[in-house]
């Protein structure tokens, strides 16, 4: 089964993230024939999924975590047996398996049991319990074929225990001993067959190829008792007797079990203990196996990075994954990877750019619902060319994308500006992480900055005490300090609320807190290279001032 591929951004998506994945992705999947899935760490903004919807994109699946889970591992679909399958079937099937477990399932498809090889060498060692297996109702069809018999007289109809008792004495002796409808196992004697069959047994089983007389053939047909013949001796056709029982003599009830989506890390306790471990769905319905095997061989999953390549600010479970690509228009920061990726780094003012060129580049036509979702994500990063990350390829690039889907990139990035400014419906809390990085300087020293981008920075600003106090939250559990960036768009003003540290944080950009203790910062409105790059002051300046 060949590894997806999984494109992802960050946590808290923004619409460049999102569009970059789900048109890279795209692209690969023209490239090569290998499984590739548009990811997103986070919940769309409101105007990325207006975006979506307006170009008819579907979005991108929910990842949250890359370590390996059981679905990625297991052998499915599963080889079972059934409740009702007589032990030679069921070892058959495990001999087939190499003598691994196996998942013992109902008419529905649920797990009931499992049957090891261990299970088995118990009925060879020490049997079965008698009273058990005489409860147990005997399946003529299964007993002829474990036999491997030739059927002499079929009585159908007739009941028949469990119960079996060879004819190992004097006539006598067995007189005594018969009781009605039980299984007899003997050889050619004639007398023995004859008075066995008069006292009413259920079945008579004549062992080493014998051959059974015509009169004892008539006087069991007129007494309604089964007569097969074998060719195995006495004792061989008493082990193959048991192995005509149903699997539910022996399976072992109620046995662990696990979910496709439990985690590798979380199961391998369990199969230290267990040699295989079966894989139910919500119905406990069996869908796969897996085994310390498939856990040893399970590859990491394969990732290409777009829009970031951190690993504070990426899904969980990255450590764990082979990042096989980067497309990115940030700093290189803390990343390594133990082959060489393929990487795209430029410094342009949206990643969706860069994907863009990269269709161009394979000679892959964009298509038109594509082109709109890559354009809208060029206007919101580039705050409508306004940031000073903007460049002539962003400006080019969109012209491009503009005339492939016959949009106005001016309505369209205004109509997203409008909608991305509409916080109502939104928490503080949802405000402060929305789109919101951390950063580390150094060991001591970390910052988390989270952007508002808004087309009336009035709404966001009424509600400064409550972002605060949404911010004291994220600095309490592990940042130096907090920074919450309001760029308003449209009136060319951007405001940073800070909690922790505010004057050292205004003196890095050269200026002093307002009176409200909110820092004006006009023309200011790319976090990576009007803030980030900044951060290392602002640790000195808190480091002078303890």
């Amino acid at each position: 089964m060949t590894r997806p591929i999984y494109v992802l951004g960050h946590r808290n998506p923004d619409t460049d993230t999102i569009v970059a994945a789900i048109a890279y992705a795209e692209l690969l999947r023209r490239q090569q024939a290998d499984a590739v899935v548009a990811g997103r760490a986070g919940p769309l903004r409101p105007e990325t999924a207006h975006l979506l919807e307006r170009f008819g994109v579907s979005a991108p699946a929910l990842v949250e975590d890359l370590r390996l889970s059981v679905g990625d591992v297991m052998t499915t679909p599963a080889t079972t047996a059934h409740i009702r399958d007589p032990l030679h079937e069921v070892g058959r099937k495990q001999q087939d398996l190499g003598m691994r477990p196996l998942p013992i399932v109902d008419d529905g498809g649920r797990l009931r049991g499992v049957v090891e090889a261990a299970d088995f060498a118990k009925v060879f060692f020490q049997g079965l319990d008698a009273d058990l297996a005489d409860q147990v109702p005997t399946d003529v069809a299964a007993l002829v074929t474990a036999l491997d018999a030739k059927v002499v007289v079929a009585a159908d109809g007739r009941r028949l225990r469990r119960k079996v008792m060879v004819a190992a004495w004097s006539l006598e002796s067995i007189r005594q001993r018969l009781e009605p409808d039980i299984i007899l196992v003997l050889g050619d004697r004639v007398d023995v067959q004859q008075a066995a069959i008069e006292l009413g047994v259920g079945m008579l089983v004549i062992t080493g190829g014998a051959p059974v007389e015509p009169k004892i053939v008539e006087l069991a047909r007129r007494h309604g008792v089964r007569v097969i013949a074998v060719e195995h001796h006495t004792a061989a056709t008493l082990r193959l007797m048991q192995m005509s029982l149903p699997i539910s003599v022996i399976m072992r009830t109620d046995p662990p079990r696990v979910e496709p989506d439990d985690l590798i890390d979380d199961v391998r306790g369990l199969l230290t203990a267990e040699r295989a471990l079966p894989v139910v769905d919500g119905a406990q319905r069996v869908i796969g196996v897996v085994t310390r095997t498939d856990v040893l061989r399970g590859a990491r999953r394969r990732v290409v990075l777009v829009d970031h390549n951190e690993r504070s600010q990426a899904v969980n479970g990255i450590e764990q994954a082979e990042v096989i690509g980067v497309i990115d228009h940030h700093r290189v920061a803390d990343f390594q990877t133990a082959q060489p990726p393929l990487m795209r780094v430029e410094p342009v003012g949206a990643t969706s750019t860069i994907v863009a060129k990269l269709y161009d580049e394979a000679g892959v036509e964009i298509p038109k619902p594509l082109a709109g979702i890559l354009l809208g994500a060029i206007l919101t990063d580039t705050l409508l060319f306004k940031s000073p990350t903007t460049t002539q390829e962003d400006r080019r690039v969109a012209g491009r994308l503009a005339e492939i889907a016959g949009v106005n990139p001016d309505e369209l990035g205004t109509e997203l500006i409008e909608i991305a400014s509409d916080l109502s419906d939104r928490s503080a809390d949802q405000l402060v992480r929305g789109d919101f990085k951390a950063f580390n300087v150094d060991e001591a020293t970390r910052f988390g900055v989270g952007v508002i981008e808004t087309g009336d920075a009035r709404p966001a600003l009424a509600r400064r005490d409550e972002l605060l106090r949404a911010m004291r939250k994220v600095r309490d559990r592990e940042f130096t300090s907090v920074l919450l960036v309001i760029t308003d768009v449209v009136h060319d003003r951007t405001t940073i609320l800070v909690d922790g540290h505010p004057k050292a944080v205004a003196r890095a950009f050269g200026v002093e807190p307002d009176g409200d203790g909110l820092i004006q910062l006009p023309g200011v409105y790319s976090r990576k290279k009007q803030i980030v790059p900044l951060l290392g002051r602002m640790a000195e300046l808190i480091k002078a001032r303890r």
